[in-house]
This record gives structure tokens, C-alpha cells and sequence, in this order.
């Protein structure tokens, strides 16, 4: 029995209980009845009694031993250095890197070294709500990054120029929630779980979330779209889903992704439909 538990389904209960077997209550009653104001009292004592008990008594504490002998931690995903190729760096999430070339002793002197300008700015069929929330990525001398509007870019790491970019040409509308990208995924295949057809189509692969509800493959090498991957490229994250109004659901964040799976996320419209 849990005492903050019960004590507030109880305590109106109990309390009125207890002026009902109050000798100038009862006994004004139409019907005096002894035997039910001894039901009453009994039932009284079994309610303070287990009150008492559970206020001394935490049903949450579990009490035991455990072994001493430690159990080998799992290996950390391997991570280049000076990569961040996951939002949180690693499929961890550590968000730790290893680097120390800049330190507290010498951050203030860091200066601006390239500015790179997206284009992307609010457009007219926005919903109120448009924000810029991405964390880049970094795999070897490429910075990956998706703008408000889902456009992706790959710039040179040192130098800040441009690549390639994608846009995906999401058409938004006052429905949508939002309109924000928090950042995109890597995946490089392996030969021994790939098929040799994604081998040869698209080994290296960023992963888009678009707020339409689409999920679309892109080759980080050219920007061109993966064929290999779902529908030549592109996914319908809203398949078989009973209602698909734009922006009802809506992926923003990065997903996941293993060897095989890609774990995704989203967010949905509250108290817009029940059919969600």
C-alpha cells in the first residue's frame, strides 16, 4: 500500500466516516442502526490501520543484494576523432568529443573562419511557428546540415562552400504545427548486410526527415537521391495511417539508424482528429 497513494482517496472518506459514528449524530438519525455504525467502526479501523501500516512501510524500496561482480560494459560506436556524424555524435548520444586543441585557456580567441548563408527564410503559406534548430553533422571534411524548410547542404568543412544541396520542396500550409528541421542521419552500408545492389547505388547515405511526412534517402556523395531506398528514394512515413491531412504528423528530428532499422519519430496535431 502506497500512503501518498491512498491518503488523498481517502482522507474525505474517512473523516466523514468518523462523524457519522459521533454518538449525537447517529442517534438523530431516522433509523438509529447500531449494527451499521459498527459495520462503520470496524470499517474505520481497517482504513487507519492500513493508513498506519503504509506510512511506515515504502512500497517502492526494493531490498536485496547485488553481485559484486560487474558486468563488461558494451563497446561505444566507433567515432573518428574529429567526426560528429549523429546528433548526439555517436548512436550513444554521449555528445562528448574527444578533441582539446580548443580549451577554456584559449576559446576566447577563437575568430570567425567562413559564413555560410542558406537562403531560407519564412515563406508566405508558413504556419506562425518557423525555426531554425538544426545540429549539423561532420563525416570526414563534410558538414551536413537541413534548413527550417528541409533544404539539405553539404559544405567543405574548412572552407564553408557549398558541394551540393537538395531540396525536397516541401509545400507547407497554416495546418502545420511547425516548420523545423533538428538535423539529419548518416549511414554507410556494410558490404556483409548490404545487398550489392546499395553497394553500388548508395553505400553512404544521408537521412532526411521532411515535415510532409516523408522520409527521404540521399547519396552524401552527389546529393542524388538513393533509388535503392523505398520508393526510388523517398518514403511515405503516413502509409496506412487513417488520416493524412498535411501536417498532422509531422517528423522533425533526426532518426536513429542501425545496421538494418531506422528508428523514427514525429510529432502529431493535438485535438485535431481521432483518428490519429
Amino acid at each position: 500500500f502506497d500512503f501518498w497513494a491512498l491518503t488523498p482517496r481517502s482522507d474525505i472518506l474517512v473523516f466523514f466516516g468518523i462523524w457519522l459514528i459521533l454518538p449525537f449524530v447517529w442517534r438523530r438519525l431516522v433509523i438509529p442502526a447500531s449494527g451499521a455504525v459498527a459495520a462503520l467502526v470496524v470499517a474505520l479501523l481497517i482504513s487507519g490501520g492500513i493508513l498506519t501500516w503504509a506510512g511506515f512501510n515504502d512500497p517502492q524500496e526494493i531490498n536485496g543484494t547485488l553481485s559484486a561482480d560487474a558486468t563488461p560494459a558494451e563497446a561505444i560506436s566507433p567515432v573518428a576523432d574529429q567526426d560528429w556524424p549523429a546528433y548526439g555524435r555517436n548512436q550513444e548520444g554521449q555528445r562528448f568529443s574527444p578533441l582539446k586543441q580548443i580549451n577554456a585557456d584559449n576559446v576566447h580567441n577563437l575568430k570567425e573562419a567562413w559564413v555560410f548563408r542558406t537562403g531560407d527564410v519564412k515563406q508566405p503559406n508558413d504556419p506562425g511557428e518557423i525555426t531554425n534548430e538544426v545540429t549539423p553533422i561532420k563525416v570526414g571534411d563534410t558538414l551536413y546540415l537541413c534548413t527550417a524548410h528541409q533544404r539539405l547542404f553539404a559544405l567543405d568543412a574548412a572552407s564553408g562552400k557549398e558541394k551540393w544541396h537538395y531540396d525536397p520542396e516541401l509545400k507547407t500550409n497554416e495546418s502545420f504545427q511547425h516548420v523545423t528541421c533538428r538535423g539529419v542521419s548518416y549511414h554507410e552500408a556494410k558490404a556483409e548486410t548490404a545487398s550489392p545492389e546499395v553497394m553500388a547505388d548508395c553505400p553512404r547515405r544521408i537521412i532526411l526527415p521532411v515535415n510532409d511526412g516523408r522520409l527521404i534517402a540521399i547519396n552524401a556523395e552527389n546529393g542524388k537521391l538513393c533509388e535503392t531506398f523505398a520508393n526510388k528514394g523517398v518514403l511515405n512515413l503516413q502509409s496506412n495511417m487513417p488520416d493524412t491531412k498535411p501536417g498532422l504528423y509531422e517528423p522533425t528530428s533526426p532518426p536513429i539508424i542501425t545496421d538494418k532499422t531506422i528508428v523514427m519519430a514525429g510529432s502529431v496535431t493535438d485535438n485535431f482528429s481521432t483518428r490519429e
